[in-house]
């Protein structure tokens, strides 16, 4: 039986003082509706199974419409769990797998929908709350029911894993595990996809859940922007599965998986900056964040927005997923449950799409109810009326009971029933007993009373002792759907035994896991990072009297920026003292030079090698709390620049000026405004004379304060301009401070995995092809690390923050590969984690295309001749590198069905066009003779100020056939729109991924004995790549040495003896062998010296000044 997508879409919250921009209305069960007003948009209506007005705190910021917000019903949390949560649970009861999607921009209540507050800094969070809660989402209520209702033979489990970029971490993973995110993922017998390598996690109650939540979501990647102060950045998964009997088939288990989605926000990746915050309480209890503005860093907005664009094309795609499979169901070519080809390039749509289209599938958008947002709303309801009419196919998962679970099944069905006869009979011989005690007389009650007593004690004995043994048969089966041995002890499964094993090879070199040591008493070192991920995983604790750190020291740290002898730690009972050796060492921001013996404070700051860490000793902990992983980053950044005091001054000198700078131009600024005011004021003035004798001076007043406004607003353009400019290279100072030293470093990881034949180096890529045209100073090039294959001659330019995150994975599969040597295991990176593939399967902007849109306003279409645009390449020289086609249509109306040629109008003017619709079909077929072969291609414009994207197509082509179309329509003309079709020029930018031509032979391998050679102690250092290039070089040239002096011979031999000299015969392959390790009975060959000074008589001799003595060559040399 097919069904459809289930779509709800919730209104909340109202914190900006604006318009009523929505009007949510439930008619009945599934019938829901959506309004815009105020609005200009033609499409005002959608209809959606379920509308929920949740905008609390309405009332202090609605600036109009008051009475249709009161009229509207305030759905809570325990009304939206009723209206959907009940059918969900029957569903995940039933077997079925069951897809919960959240969509929307951030902030708008994706994430409090599902689960409710999950800050794990707030008391308010849904898993701080051990019985349910009024801010409980629909996750916490389904579970928390479920737990309730928990049987014998059931399995719970979770996986919890967050979607950032191009990777996928396991947020269940106390070691911070993190692979590419096409690695392990694969489908299950039953069609329904899963990540092979994330932990899944066998629950036992309900605390259980939530305590492991809590730690998984600590680890979640967010930041503050301006639509959310802790917006996701990434898309965030949870799984849960519940295997259970099937009562219907005996032996069989009924296996329902619920898939929690919480995606990242929908805005566009240009919108967003890295915000700051003020929390607000009012006096009922409600708490708002106040966004104050932009951080005072600018980096960080930049990495967000550079996130942003990667994360969005998932996003696009799946967009794009949900148009193609509306249009195919309404045109009546796709059967329910069916899916199309394409839109299968990016995370979201590789794992979700075939998954979702076999479950049971509900949409939860969430929209904001002011104006402003209307934009986001539109594109919002756009895409949830496109996936409302997909149709899908559900099916149920099951799996077979292992034979183990069976018999203890039976077992254990034995056993109740025994238990609850005893009980029974019990019961039932106690009933006699007291109606007969009645009858009989006190002496004989008196002589049986300890006989009956005796009776009771023994029934009783025994109902304890089987229930004894069923307790017993409970802990074996659960420890057997737990993955263990059997038994009510039972044996560890195999994630316990996994965690076991990383914990005695890490604590071998001296290093614990904070998952293992949390409570521990005893002073420690913990690690920082200001990817909140990648923190406070590992400790070293400081428990012993004297502790060394290096290569060979009782702490072993991973960096390969540790030396031998780097540092100690003495501990004498009370205090712990740091003592610098021969590495370098900070403490809070300073250098401690070599010898020195420094006492250590509760959360100091700690830099060994280029490791930060935080010192902690607990019960002696100051109050407030710990330094963060930004402070005490942002602190050992200072003291790097410290140390290089050159660039210490001149960062010193570049900020001074731009502080100058930025208060002349403030004060610029506001004398402009006071001269603009004043000019205004004369103006209107001027305007209201009625002397008819000062008309003429009026009207030259009033134009020359319109012009004096004129320069001034062009003045402040340019000044704004400038501030944004220098800003930009301040950023990119900031960018190229922080990859300099992770390209040295990842240099040397390159050649310890033996692909020393990638280089690295910074670039500066240009933004746009505008800016080499010198059209503007907004357009300030990026910093890139530009990446080189010396092998294959290939190069990619890469974000830093995508450099950033190779170089913390291949850093960490340096540590993986020296921890399977040190204890005699194998162990292979994933395919994903091998340095060529992780730095070259990326996706970047390769050129540009542009093109003017004036002709547009005739309704003229794009003439074959000038649809094929060049293609520039976007760093310099901004050489053509291929074609890209383009064709502009004119359409009589936005349905292209209804499209005819005879009602399009002749526009002999732009202003024929005032005030009347415009419609055009843009195509974009496909570039062609690009440098390199692509693997992965798409093409973005950004047409009124929306960015669009084609679709990613997978071609291994120069050539990428893109063959996208889509209708541009503008209900009516204005003036505005005209002047941006005459002055605009619309570029579109290509993206590529290259394809990898000749991938490395060799595995990233304990088994590689290249690199077991680099990594293992003792082992003889392998030649570089530039040593080999070197060594063949040499061989090279000795071999054209060799051949030169065997010629020279040749011709001696011939001129002494007449004839060519004796050739040795070649030998078959089969003596080959057997002739080259046979001793040749041949003469000694001649020494190098008598060559040469044959060669040099011979070129004597034979010189033309020398004519006299060229007679006598023969016969000297036939006397030699």
């Amino acid at each position: 039986m097919s069904v459809s997508i289930k779509v709800s879409v919730r209104c909340r919250p109202f914190t900006c003082d604006d318009k009523l921009g929505v009007v949510m209305t439930q008619n009945g069960e599934e019938e829901g509706d959506v309004e815009l007003i105020n609005s200009t948009y033609s499409t005002t209506r959608f209809p959606f199974s379920y509308a929920w007005w949740s905008a609390y705190g309405y009332k202090r910021h609605l600036q109009g419409d008051p009475l249709q917000a009161d009229n509207m019903k305030l759905v809570d949390q325990q009304m939206a769990y009723e209206s959907i949560g009940r059918k969900i649970k029957a569903d995940l009861m039933g077997g079925n797998a069951v897809v919960l999607f959240a969509y929307g921009l951030s902030g708008s209540g994706k994430t409090f929908t599902v689960f409710g507050p999950d800050a794990v800094d707030i008391p308010e969070a849904w898993f701080k709350h051990e019985e349910p809660h009024p801010l409980w989402g629909i996750f916490p209520r389904l579970a928390y029911e479920l737990f309730k209702e928990k049987q014998d033979g059931w399995k719970i489990s979770m996986k919890y894993f967050q979607n950032v970029v191009d990777t996928v971490r396991d947020l269940m993973s106390p070691v911070a595990q993190e692979q590419q995110y096409k690695s392990g993922m694969r489908k299950d017998p039953d069609g329904f996809t899963d990540i092979e390598w994330c932990q899944s996690v066998v629950l036992k109650d309900w605390n259980d859940l939530r305590r492991t939540f809590m730690a998984a979501n600590a680890k979640k990647a967010i930041a503050p922007t301006q639509f959310n102060h802790q917006s996701t950045r990434g898309h965030c998964i949870m799984t849960l599965e519940v295997e259970k009997p099937d009562p219907e088939r005996e032996g069989m288990k009924q296996r329902g998986r619920v898939y929690v989605c919480d995606l990242a926000g929908t805005e566009p990746a240009g919108d967003i900056v890295y915000a700051d915050y003020k929390k607000v309480v009012y006096e009922d209890g409600e708490i708002e964040h106040k966004y104050v503005g932009p951080h005072p860093d600018a980096s960080k907005s930049k990495e967000l927005q550079d996130q942003g664009k990667k994360i969005n094309l998932s996003l696009t795609e799946m967009a794009q997923f949900f148009m193609k499979m509306a249009e195919a169901v309404k045109a009546n070519k796709l059967k329910p449950g069916m899916s199309i080809p394409g839109c299968n390039s990016y995370f979201l749509c590789k794992y979700l799409k075939d998954t979702m289209l076999q479950a049971r599938t509900y949409l939860f958008c969430a929209i904001r109810p002011e104006v402003k947002f209307h934009g986001y709303t539109f594109s919002t309801l756009g895409f949830a009326k496109n996936a409302s009419v997909i149709k899908l196919q559900p099916k149920k998962a099951s799996t077979a009971a292992s034979p183990a679970e069976r018999k203890l099944m039976a077992e254990l069905e034995q056993m109740k029933a025994l238990v609850n006869q005893l009980k029974e009979e019990n019961e039932r011989i106690a009933k006699m007993r007291n109606a007969a005690g009645g009858a009989s007389s006190n002496a004989e009650a008196d002589g049986d009373d300890d006989a009956e007593a005796g009776g009771d004690d023994a029934a009783s004995a025994q109902v304890a002792q089987l229930a004894e043994l069923l307790n017993q048969k409970q802990k074996e089966l659960e420890n057997v759907l737990n993955g263990g041995s059997g038994g009510a002890s039972g044996g560890m499964s195999v994630q316990d035994e996994m965690m076991q094993r990383q914990r005695e090879e890490y604590g071998k070199r001296g290093i614990h896991l904070y998952h293992f040591e949390a409570d521990t008493k005893s002073p420690y070192l913990i690690n920082l990072d200001v990817d909140a991920y990648r923190s406070k995983r590992f400790m070293f604790l400081l428990d012993k009297p004297h502790l060394t750190v290096g290569p060979q020291g009782d702490i072993q740290p991973m960096s390969l920026s540790i030396v031998n002898g780097h540092c100690s730690f003495e501990n004498d009972g009370t205090e712990i003292f740091l003592c610098a050796g021969a590495g370098e060492v900070m403490r809070n921001g300073s250098k401690i030079e070599k010898s020195a013996r420094i006492q250590l404070a509760p959360y100091d700051r700690i830099v060994i090698g280029n490791e930060l860490m935080l010192f902690v000793y607990p019960s002696r902990e100051p109050e407030g709390e710990p330094p963060s992983a930004d402070t005490a980053a942002a602190e050992y950044k200072e003291a790097l620049q410290n140390v290089d005091t050159s660039a210490m001054n001149e960062l010193q000198e570049q900020m001074k000026k731009f502080e100058e700078e930025k208060a002349r131009w403030e004060k610029e600024r506001l004398e402009r405004e006071a001269a603009a005011a004043e000019a205004a004021a004369a103006a209107v003035v001027a305007a209201s004379s009625n002397n008819a004798d000062n008309s003429a001076a009026a009207e030259a007043a009033a134009a020359e304060a319109a012009a004096a406004a004129a320069k001034a607003e062009e003045e402040a353009r340019l000044a704004a301009e400038k501030q944004r400019e220098l800003l930009a290279r301040q950023v990119n100072d900031q960018e190229l401070r922080e990859v300099l030293p992770k390209i040295a470093e990842l240099t040397q990881i390159v050649k310890f995995l033996n692909r020393d034949v990638l280089s690295f180096e910074t670039a500066l890529q240009s933004s746009s092809m505008e800016d080499k045209e010198g059209a503007g100073t907004s357009g300030i090039p990026k910093v890139k690390v530009k990446v080189y294959n010396k092998a294959t001659d290939e190069t990619i330019f890469l974000d830093v923050f995508e450099f950033v995150k190779a170089h913390a994975l291949l850093k960490d599969e340096v540590a993986f590969l020296r921890n399977a040597l040190m204890n005699d295991r194998e162990y292979e990176s994933p395919a994903g984690h091998d340095p060529i593939t992780l730095l070259f399967d990326n996706s970047f902007h390769i050129g540009s295309a542009t093109t003017f849109l004036e002709y547009l306003l005739y309704n003229l279409e794009t003439e074959p001749d000038e649809s094929h645009l060049s293609i520039k390449l976007a760093v310099p020289p901004f050489n053509t590198i291929g074609k890209l086609q383009v064709m502009w249509i004119p359409l009589s109306s936005p349905d292209p069905e209804k499209h005819n040629e005879d009602d399009l109008m002749d526009v002999e003017s732009p202003s024929d066009l005032l005030g009347k619709p415009w419609t055009f079909k843009l195509r974009i077929v496909g570039a062609t003779g690009l440098p390199i072969i692509t693997d992965l291609a798409y093409c973005q414009y950004e047409f009124l100020g929306e960015l669009f994207t084609t679709e990613s197509v997978e071609q291994n082509t120069r050539s990428p056939v893109f063959n996208y179309e889509f209708i541009h329509h503008v209900d009516c003309v204005t003036e505005q729109f005209i002047e941006y079709l005459q002055s605009a020029r619309l570029e579109f930018q290509v993206f590529v991924n290259p394809y990898i031509l000749d991938p490395p032979k060799d595995k990233i391998s304990t088994k590689n004995p290249a690199i077991a050679a680099q990594l293992a102690e003792g082992h003889a250092a392998k030649p570089t790549y530039d040593d080999l290039q070197a060594k063949c070089a040499h061989l090279e040239k000795s071999l054209a040495t060799a051949t030169e002096d065997l010629k020279f011979l040749r011709e001696q031999y011939r001129s002494a003896v007449g004839s060519d000299p004796p050739i040795r015969p070649l030998l078959s392959l089969a003596g080959f062998e057997e002739a080259q390790n046979s001793p040749t009975h041949s003469a000694p060959c001649t020494p190098r010296k008598k060559i040469e000074l044959a060669k040099a008589n011979d070129e004597r001799l034979n010189s033309p000044t020398k004519e006299s003595s060229a007679a006598i060559t023969p016969n000297h040399a036939a006397t030699e």
